[in-house]
């Protein structure tokens, strides 16, 4: 059974898009959604069919693990840089140019 991550689910219009684990994509509709709702970053399991059009559908999905309530894109992100590691890497940069000159 093929897993994959919710990668855009529209609740108002009743479709969303999976992120296979081999990096392909698939339709899901909201009435193959065995589980409630999905929300973005959802882990889920489903097997693989043909839609009326080019895109592969998603049926019988169920969530594995649900994206965190914290994180609703279900993406991490790193930190951003302190102004300190910004200036270091500008002082980088300009010494790199100095030695190409």
């Amino acid at each position: 059974m093929p897993t994959g991550r919710v990668k855009v689910f529209h609740t108002d219009r009743n479709f969303g898009f999976i992120t296979v684990d081999d990096g392909s994509e698939a339709y899901v509709a909201a009435t193959e959604v065995s589980s409630g709702q999905l929300r973005p970053g959802d882990e889920v399991e489903f097997e693989l069919g043909d839609s009326e059009g080019r895109r592969r559908a998603a049926t019988g999905v169920t969530v594995t693990k649900a994206a965190p309530a914290a994180n609703p894109v279900g993406r991490t992100m790193a930190n951003p840089p302190s102004w300190d590691e910004l200036e270091e890497r500008e002082r980088q940069r300009r010494m790199a140019r100095r030695r190409r000159r």
